[in-house]
């Protein structure tokens, strides 16, 4: 049995209309178990491509599944609970990194390109970005992508990251992908990179920006995140941090800020904001020219 086959399907509809956390638990048990998730996550290319042979190969990225497993994991962990210290929510966390590695290496694989860039243009060509006026839409570059442009705390001569753009489907499903045309994921059967490991792509467990997604998505993290990844972070000292959210130049932080042209984060006399808006801004000129 692979996660999506039939076989997978018939022992999903028998199991996801559960009520209560418990109940909730046991088929996340079981799901882990199907997906043969390890202990821990080590980043190596044969653990990653392994993982992802659990999958079948008809879960799109938008597939309804990915709703109904978020839905369960909600009713598993109410609360601050998936950030409790138990072997079950160590690994539904760093089952985040696994499907948003499935989901990139699905959209390669169905729309082959010269670069992950083409690929997920050609993917999402026939769908609906998100626009003020519509209540429905497939896809979103709205959300921010400030905390997927970490750098450094001190500059380090010679070493640069690329600038990332977020993409979400439903808010679960994320892409992030670098200016170079690269998905950037923490575990990727194609091999990792150090962008994609510091503000990769993880699989979002609630609905929305709000309480629920701190407690489901951003909690986890300092308890359960992978130790290759925390080692990464912390760089011997001299860790990967995210652009600050603010927009006062009188702030006392303001050399750190996410808007500031000439701090930290600027490059070539603009923000990080504005580098991420640029690349925003050609990934929907391309997408223009595709649907024409």
């Amino acid at each position: 049995m692979k996660i999506g086959d039939k076989a997978f399907f018939s022992f999903w509809e028998n199991s996801r209309a559960v009520t209560s956390a418990n109940q909730a638990k046991e088929v996340l048990e079981k799901v882990m178990a199907i997906a043969q998730m390890p202990l821990e996550l080590t980043g190596n290319v044969s653990q990653t491509r392994e993982l992802i042979n659990q999958f079948s190969d008809n879960l799109a990225p938008d597939h309804v599944f990915w709703q109904e497993f978020a839905e369960v994991v909600q009713l598993a962990f109410p609360a601050e609970s998936m950030a409790a210290d138990n072997l079950l929510a160590h690994q539904i966390h760093q089952f985040r990194y696994v499907i948003s590695a499935y989901q990139a290496q699905w959209v390669r694989e169905y729309f082959p390109a010269q670069n992950d860039r083409l690929s997920l243009l050609t993917y999402l060509k026939g769908k609906k970005g998100r626009r003020f006026w519509r209540k429905q839409f497939d896809f979103d570059l709205t959300e921010s992508s400030r905390l997927h442009n970490k750098a450094p705390k001190k500059p380090i001569l010679g070493f640069s990251l690329p600038i990332n753009l977020k993409i979400v489907m439903g808010f679960h499903t994320e892409f992030i992908l670098d200016s170079q045309g690269r998905f950037a994921n923490e575990i990727d059967p194609q091999g990792t990179n150090h962008n994609g490991i510091i503000n990769g792509a993880s699989f979002n467990y609630a609905n929305q920006n709000d309480k629920r997604h701190y407690e489901l998505d951003i909690a986890p993290i300092k308890p359960h995140d992978p130790a290759f990844r925390k080692q990464i972070l912390a760089n011997q000292g001299n860790r990967f941090s995210a652009p600050l959210l603010i927009k006062k130049r009188q702030h006392e932080q303001w050399e750190h800020s996410y808007f500031n042209k000439k701090g930290h984060y600027a490059k070539a006399g603009k923000s990080a904001y504005q580098q991420v808006k640029a690349l925003r801004r050609s990934f929907q000129r391309e997408l223009r020219k595709l649907k024409k």
